[in-house]
């Protein structure tokens, strides 16, 4: 089974720190969008098949801010989605807290969606102003309250290493995020884009980075609190209650084939071919409008799968299997991957089950870009 990936590039205001493809909301045509939308996805139908088989297993509503669609719209791109694909076992839209009332939630609800992610980043209202994110913590309280009469599959979105956040701030958010109990959790690291607002500041020296140690105490007291509430790290930067992973996220992780709709989306066959959709709103229009695909094709070499097997693979809590490795690569890669991960394993980084299938430990959560670029 495959996941389809639909990418809503509008928003209100960019939050600092973000680099992602996105467009001011003001620009916004919903209905001419989402006809694109359906249109190119009636267009790559026959691709999808190609790969996945069978229904879909995932829908997925990111962004941008999906959140911004107008109910109309979406009941109109989900049942289209539905009708050219099937019903999809996990159905997510990502949303924002200020976005959030009861019809919207309703009409999410009776098209199908049943998985919301919502971005809260955080509880303390000064570190949200200072990202730039439109909501405060009342907002976050008001708009879980409203989701859970509809939902019972909620994920949160937790940053750390802001400006000005501290381990006591940190801790105050990761309490009030557990007791509002979501059924799953993302946790990510601020990082400093290129091309954000956030990285611009800091070159001027504005604000500093948050030192690698102390961002490293934030992880290790997330990990903690989690763990201790009954989350499990299924991979780096995501926890779940039992039975509550991402099915779309893990199917990347997985190496599972995915449909890429909507302008900056991207998709993969699952074997060596990747398809990055136009990252410009008005060409994509204009490209779908004239019945044309609006994708440049990337044929990924044998050095940049192996690369991409051994980090998505480590990521996750079962990570790499050495026999799917050594199948797709060969005895010799398999041999040289392991000479580079001994010093790893023999250290107390990565660990190697009687499956021969080789994973990060704690430890070497803590380390995992390091060790993942060691074993390139």
């Amino acid at each position: 089974m495959a996941g389809i990936y639909i990418h809503i590039p509008f928003c209100k205001r960019r939050c600092i720190y973000c680099d992602f493809y996105s467009v001011g909301s003001v620009l916004a045509d919903w209905p001419r969008f989402v006809d694109a939308l359906i249109a190119e996805a009636d267009l790559r139908r026959k691709e999808f098949l190609s790969f996945s088989k069978s229904e879909p297993l995932s829908f997925y509503i990111g962004g941008g801010t999906p959140s911004l669609i107008p109910e109309e719209n979406f009941k109109y791109l989900a049942s289209s989605l539905i009708d050219l694909f099937g019903n999809p076992a996990e159905f997510t839209i990502e949303v924002n807290p200020d976005d959030i009332n009861s019809l919207k939630a309703e009409a999410w609800a009776n098209v199908g969606v049943n998985r919301v992610s919502m971005g809260v980043q955080s509880l303390n209202d000064d570190e949200l102003s200072f990202i730039g994110r439109r909501h405060s913590s009342a907002h976050v309280r008001s708009a879980l309250s409203i989701l859970k009469e509809k939902f019972s599959n909620i994920s949160l979105d937790l940053m750390f290493g802001l400006p000005g956040q501290t381990l006591d701030s940190l801790s105050k958010t990761i309490a009030e995020i557990v007791d509002m109990q979501p059924q799953h959790i993302s946790v990510y690291s601020l990082m400093y884009e290129e091309r954000s607002a956030l990285t611009k500041l800091r070159d001027m020296g504005k604000i500093g980075e948050m030192a690698e140690d102390e961002s490293l105490e934030m992880f290790k007291l997330i990990s903690s609190v989690l763990k201790e509430n009954g989350f499990e790290r299924y991979e780096i930067s995501n926890y779940s209650k039992p039975g509550f992973r991402s099915l779309h996220n893990s199917s990347y992780w997985a190496g599972v084939p995915y449909l890429g709709l909507g302008p900056a989306a991207h998709s993969y066959d699952g074997m060596n071919i990747r398809k990055a959709n136009i990252a410009d709103f008005k060409t994509y229009l204009a490209e779908i409008e004239k019945n044309n695909t609006a994708y440049i094709v990337e044929q990924l070499s044998d050095e940049e799968l192996r690369e991409e097997m051994i980090m998505t693979r480590l990521r996750t809590a079962e990570g790499l299997s050495l026999s799917h490795f050594r199948s797709r690569f060969g005895t010799s890669e398999e041999n040289s991957l392991m000479s580079k991960a001994y010093t790893w394993i023999k250290s107390g980084h990565l660990a190697l089950s009687a499956n021969a299938e080789l994973s990060l430990t704690d430890k070497g959560v803590m380390v995992s870009d390091e060790i993942i670029s060691d074993l390139f």
